[in-house]
């Protein structure tokens, strides 16, 4: 009997996606929640996976550290439940409906998931409970002014809220591709534990007291995947750019352009936004203006896990992947970034080197496929302009040139010497051997030239 179950139970994924192709929430975002591919998860591993909590199950149990909120999560989700009228039957309520959503959670996973039903519905309401504590606490009072209060017996201290430091690291979590939950469970759960609340006429409330957690502007769309999908909508700027092959369309980094005779500047009276990417970028008469960008703890995260989505799915913008792009084609040295920082279009907010921002810069795009032409104008524009003869402009690009020399010198110097120290010399005998060797070999050489000699 088990060995019938066994060679049948590789089909269930395929029956949970085509059954879920027709469901009103799930039909256009199936396997929306993947894990990101190997080619941009090898250049930084740590931008993609949680550092304090798991919502949803990927990346569930895979490490001891993140066992610590947990206990917190189930405390948010009792808050809620005793903002409702009848707590216990609230629950049992939303457990039976959660539960018959397993075929089209599973399709947003992409039919991969190894937990079982009943576990899959407990991680669900688990963490849809969690997420919509989470908004109603931090949610402006005139956005949900009838919102019922918690039963605050179990204590006053909030262990996310009530440290400043926390929360941050907490929404950074949360904006994670592989982090995330249907955005539709969250609907689901609102509608049922606090109806009066969460009405259909007021069916964007969540996704405005989401919007509203990470200070993005508020936007009406008709459907959304997750929170990163939701943010990344009301980020873009413009849908209808042409998805085509990923290239490197700027030619000259910030320096060449500088000797070319381009002027370059932060727009004036921009605002700067958290956690936000400005996507004005301009060139009108030898004057190329950028929207300030402002490199925080999370600034990395977040843009490699919008390019991630990007990457993930077809008929999506790709502005995030295009400003990289970008971005990458303005910085080949250390002496770009000196430049973008010094004029203001690159603002340190963290105490970041110039050589990791540099090697930031570098890996952005590595394992990007697909762009679009959000920039293809401004970047052909700015490979033909020339206004500066070509004697003034010589020593620049000598200057740039040695100095972009001396980096890769020392940036091969730093690899071989990374290979040598941990592949070649692990430990202390090793060294010895290799030292003990050294001497040897030279002491040879030396004997056989003063015999030749001799």
């Amino acid at each position: 009997m088990d060995q019938t179950q066994n060679e049948c139970s590789w089909m269930n994924s395929i029956k949970v996606t085509l059954g879920s192709l027709d469901h009103r929430e799930v039909k256009s975002f199936i396997s929306s929640i993947a894990s990101v591919s190997s080619k941009l998860r090898k250049h930084n591993e740590e931008s993609y996976s949680p550092k304090l909590l798991t919502i949803g199950p990927i990346h569930r149990g895979t490490s001891s550290h993140l066992l610590a909120m947990e206990e917190h999560k189930w405390r948010y989700m009792l808050a809620l439940l005793h903002r409702t009228q009848n707590p216990v039957s609230t629950l049992d309520e939303c457990g039976k409906i959660i539960l018959g959503l397993d075929d089209a959670v599973r399709a947003s996973y992409g039919g991969n998931i190894k937990y079982e039903p009943h576990e899959l519905a407990k991680i669900m309401l688990l963490d849809g409970s969690f997420l919509l504590e989470l908004l109603l606490r931090c949610s402006p009072q005139d956005m949900v002014p009838q919102i019922p209060n918690e039963d605050n017996h179990h204590g006053s201290f909030d262990p996310i809220l009530g440290h400043q430091e926390m929360l941050p690291f907490v929404l950074t979590d949360l904006i994670l591709l592989e982090n995330q939950i249907p955005f539709f469970v969250l609907k689901t759960l609102a509608r049922i534990l606090l109806p009066d609340v969460f009405t259909s006429q007021v069916d964007h409330l969540v996704a405005d007291l989401t919007l509203s957690l990470f200070s993005y502007p508020l936007i009406r769309c008709p459907a959304v995947a997750h929170f990163l999908h939701l943010m990344h909508l009301s980020s873009i700027i413009d849908e209808g750019q042409k998805v085509k092959q990923a290239q490197q369309e700027l030619k000259r980094c910030a320096t060449r352009l500088r000797a070319a005779g381009v002027t370059l500047r932060p727009i004036e009276n921009h605002i700067k936004q958290v956690k936000r990417f400005g996507f004005d970028i301009r060139f009108v008469k030898g004057v190329l203006e950028i929207p300030p960008l402002h490199i925080e703890e999370t600034t990395e995260v977040h843009l490699r896990n919008f390019i991630a989505w990007e990457q993930s799915r077809i008929g999506i913008s790709r502005q995030f992947t295009s400003y990289a792009m970008f971005l990458r084609g303005l910085v080949c040295s250390s002496q770009d970034i000196e430049l973008l920082i010094s004029i203001g279009v690159l603002v340190k907010d963290t105490n970041i080197s110039n050589e990791d921002l540099l090697t930031f810069f570098v890996t952005i795009t590595k394992g990007v496929d697909q762009m679009d032409s959000s920039y293809s104008k401004v970047c052909e524009d700015l490979n033909a302009y020339s206004e500066v003869k070509h004697l003034k402009k010589f020593p620049i690009l000598v200057w740039h040139c040695c100095r972009l020399c001396v980096e890769c010198v020392r940036y091969s110097c730093k690899c071989s010497y990374r290979i040598l120290i941990h592949d070649h010399i692990p430990n202390v005998w090793k060294l010895i051997g290799i030292v003990a060797a050294m001497v040897l070999l030279v002491l040879t050489i030396m004997q056989t030239y003063y015999s030749a000699r001799g």
